[in-house]
């Protein structure tokens, strides 16, 4: 049994984007044009008991949402996190 099961973790994020100048700051507060970036896409990995794991890769990879989202500090988009089979 694995100590560790992440399986199928998705995220997104929803940034707003602004428009250069002085009209387009006053068009920003009426009406916003938004932009979906994902931060993890369909993640899945498992850590079985005696196991050491590095967790590795270039600037936004996604590792930092990976592990925010493992312990509880983001609220993910799909998928699910086990350890020790439990649910955190």
């Amino acid at each position: 049994m694995s100590q560790i099961v992440v399986d199928e973790r998705v995220k997104t994020f929803r940034i707003a984007e602004c428009q250069a100048g002085i009209w387009g700051a006053f068009k920003g507060v009426v009406h916003r044009n938004y932009r979906t970036i994902t931060g993890l896409d369909h993640v899945s990995f498992s850590i079985e008991p005696g196991e050491l794991a590095g967790y590795i890769g270039p600037n936004g990879a996604g590792k930092s949402t990976t592990v925010k989202i493992i312990s509880e500090i983001l609220v993910p988009d799909a998928g699910r996190v086990e350890m020790l089979g439990l649910a955190p």
